[in-house]
């Protein structure tokens, strides 16, 4: 046993949960109030036992709330980055991980949520790698090392899959997600997103330095953010999918799609999931009209 104590993780798996609701965006039809009150207040207690979670930094994100005059625009400002095709910055891992969606990194992905009991409802339609669906699975997993920690007893094998997945899948995706983001963003309504994914990145980042000392085996340094997310993401953008002529679900314009487009129906429909959300025109990319946009399953619990 390690001379080191491993600190509870409740206040980890508290802030999961609650970026795990945020990012789901137009999923869990957060409101402008919601997240300007409950979601300030809840970092702001939790910042007493998180480091991380400096006052300046929920305070820069509390003004950048502010900034917004109602929910519209802050849904406005997830649809412009994450959502409306061909998104800037999907919040799909494995389209940083694999440079496509459905790839290997998903069925690793799935292996790992199975390990813990976890499934997919099979009525919720949004991809497995979503960054939502990994901060609930991170917030499951630090709650049950809690729990045996309150027992006297180290779970080794929890621990090493949290490790596994922060090292192998949620940081360095979560690196190219940023990138993108800080690429994208620049005007009001996407600020905040952009603070909270940097939020999300550095906490992860203490996570990941927390449980690696008590790891079966040592972390070896990663380079996070490399040259390759970058060329794998280049891959996604430089997709040869068919191009295919849709008609826009917001105008009724006919338009021809992107590669990113393209590819992403092809996944979608590979992996048997409706791409019917994704037909939006350039024109109606950044319209109001698209901050009520919800995918499939939108209303639907992602955990059983």
């Amino acid at each position: 046993m390690k001379e080191a104590t491993l600190p509870d993780l409740m206040p980890n798996a508290e802030f999961a949960i609650c970026m795990a609701r945020a990012t789901q965006g137009h999923h869990a039809s957060i409101t402008l109030i919601d997240m300007q009150d409950a979601l300030i207040e809840d970092l702001c207690q939790l910042s007493d036992v998180l480091p991380m979670l400096e006052r300046e930094r929920i305070e820069t994100l509390a003004l950048a709330l502010t900034a917004l005059t109602d929910t519209q625009q802050l849904l406005l400002g997830y649809s412009k980055l994450f959502l409306s095709p061909p998104a800037p910055a999907p919040l799909n891992l494995g389209a940083y991980l694999d440079g496509s969606l459905m790839a290997r990194s998903v069925q690793a992905l799935e292996t790992l949520y199975r390990q813990h009991g976890l499934e997919r409802d099979r009525h919720f339609r949004e991809l497995p790698d979503h960054l939502s669906l990994n901060l609930q699975w991170l917030a499951w997993v630090y709650s049950e090392i809690a729990e045996a920690r309150q027992n006297n007893n180290h779970s080794i094998t929890t621990i090493n899959d949290a490790v596994t997945m922060l090292r192998d899948f949620s940081l360095p995706a979560l690196e190219g997600i940023r990138r993108k983001v800080v690429a994208a963003s620049g005007d009001t309504i996407t600020q905040p997103w952009r603070l909270l994914i940097e939020l999300i990145q550095a906490q992860l980042t203490s996570d990941l330095d927390i449980l690696a000392p008590f790891a079966d085996k040592p972390v070896a340094e990663e380079v996070l953010g490399s040259d390759l997310l970058m060329t794998q993401m280049h891959t996604f953008e430089t997709s040869d999918a068919p191009r295919e002529q849709l008609i826009c679900r917001s105008c009724d314009s006919s338009f021809q799609s992107s590669p990113v487009l393209a590819e992403m129906r092809k996944r979608l429909h590979e992996a048997g999931v409706s791409a019917d959300h994704l037909s939006v025109c350039s024109h109606c990319q950044n319209s109001h009209n698209n901050a009520a946009m919800k995918p499939p399953g939108s209303t639907i619990k992602a955990w059983k």
